[in-house]
């Protein structure tokens, strides 16, 4: 017993030291934002070598683990894995504290040292106790969903890929040495929705139609490198947009939750349905992807000639604003997965919420009125760009409004009539 309790002594001395001297908490008032910041950076670390679509994985593990630790104890909303019995007397900031760190430690091992100081920081800041029966519980919740997510099919998504009849007029090609990105994506698990075929965009235009035409002239002034007809303005938003969903839309969402007076089990379950709806909206968006295998508009308008369209003059020189990506071009994963965001946000927090709707990236700050005015942003940007052609901006961003309804209707629904609503 002795013993037991100097370790105890020890271990509260040491969290303290990480507390006051080592590893400040930001946010000491909110665990779950603190852990939320915490999950970004090693998300977004070039060290971590994810793509985009790929990020909405992690932030998804790790905000659902919070939110069913939390909730597996409140009662408050229903659990996304059937709950345990929470022990007596567990807390649910220690169970929330506790999941984080075991499934950030289990998705970044080789940030395990400075997890272990954040954990021990946290509790201590929180005046929680590493006896305190909460942290088993966060662990146990952590533990289920990462063992869920362990088949998903996200390690075997990297693989080499030649989309069928490459080289035809309209069909995707690789530009440059690096492999294709991701083409296993689509076969991802989805979290929420019923198939990786629902809400599946219909095909994109015919490269004989006037809608193509319509797009490729408009991508073609407005998305090259050496455009005249697009503007500073439209230059910034561009570049701005070049930021991932999870950077650009994560800032947003902590300064709403931030703004409101909301319970512990509340604000986990918004960031949990975030995650969720964008995780799956990547995995739709990358069945989509390479099913159609759409080209990409740099091929199609130095190829202008090939597509038997008499709307469509060739450019043998043109060259996008940004790099073309490595993947199938239609739909924009960057407008179905902003969109899927800003849906949940809007569905939580209002379609105009009160508030500016603010993001920084690179130095360029972007504010929206309303979300709506945000995914319209990224839909331009992603033609300002030179990589989208405008329909797969539209496109996408109808499916992501789609999935995140689903979400939100099927997803960690509120208990009725409290704690035993949700027995």
């Amino acid at each position: 017993m002795q013993t037991k309790q100097t370790l105890e002594q020890l271990f509260t001395m040491t969290a303290l030291l990480f507390a006051l001297f080592i590893i400040p908490i930001s946010t000491r008032a909110d665990v779950v934002a603190d852990w939320n910041q915490e999950a970004v950076r090693l998300t977004l670390l070039p060290a971590s070598g994810l793509a985009p679509a790929a990020q909405t994985r992690p932030m998804a593990i790790v905000h659902v683990s919070i939110h069913d630790a939390v909730n597996g104890i409140t009662r408050e909303n229903r659990t996304y894995l059937p709950p345990s019995p929470a022990p007596a007397g567990a807390s649910p900031e220690a169970a929330a504290i506790a999941a984080a760190h075991h499934a950030l430690r289990n998705l970044f091992p080789n940030s395990a040292a400075s997890l272990d100081a954040m954990f021990l920081s946290s509790l201590a800041a929180n005046g929680l106790s590493p006896s305190d029966p909460g942290v088993g519980y966060g662990q146990w919740a952590a533990a289920s969903i990462l063992a869920a997510r362990s088949g998903d099919g996200a390690a075997s998504a990297q693989y080499n890929y030649t989309a069928p009849r490459a080289g035809q007029p309209g069909v995707w090609v690789l530009l440059t040495s690096a492999p294709a990105l991701l083409a296993g994506w689509g076969d991802v698990t989805p979290w929420v929705l019923q198939s990786n075929s629902q809400f599946l965009p219909p095909p994109p235009p015919s490269i004989h139609s006037e809608q193509y035409a319509a797009d490729y002239n408009e991508i073609k002034a407005i998305g090259s490198i050496d455009s005249t007809t697009r503007t500073t303005e439209q230059t910034r938003i561009a570049t701005f947009w070049r930021g991932s969903p999870t950077d650009i839309w994560n800032q947003p969402l902590r300064q709403l939750i931030a703004s409101r007076n909301l319970s512990l089990s509340a604000r986990a379950r918004i960031y949990a349905l975030v995650y969720l709806s964008v995780a799956d909206a990547a995995i739709i968006c990358w069945e989509a992807k390479y099913l159609y295998n759409n080209w990409r508009p740099q091929p199609a308008i130095r190829r202008g000639a090939e597509d038997r369209n008499l709307l469509t003059a060739p450019d043998t020189a043109w060259t996008p604003l940004f790099a073309t990506p490595p993947h199938p071009e239609y739909p924009s994963g960057h407008t179905m997965n902003s969109s899927a965001m800003a849906v949940i946000m809007s569905n939580a927090f209002g379609e105009s919420p009160g508030m500016p709707i603010s993001s920084t990236i690179s130095g360029i700050n972007r504010q929206w009125g309303s979300f709506t005015d945000g995914v319209n942003e990224v839909i331009d940007a992603r033609v300002y760009s030179g990589i989208h052609f405008r329909n797969s901006d539209e496109v996408g961003a109808d499916a992501g409004t789609e999935i995140a309804n689903y979400v939100w209707a099927h997803a960690l629904r509120p208990c009725q009539g409290g704690r035993r609503g949700c027995s």
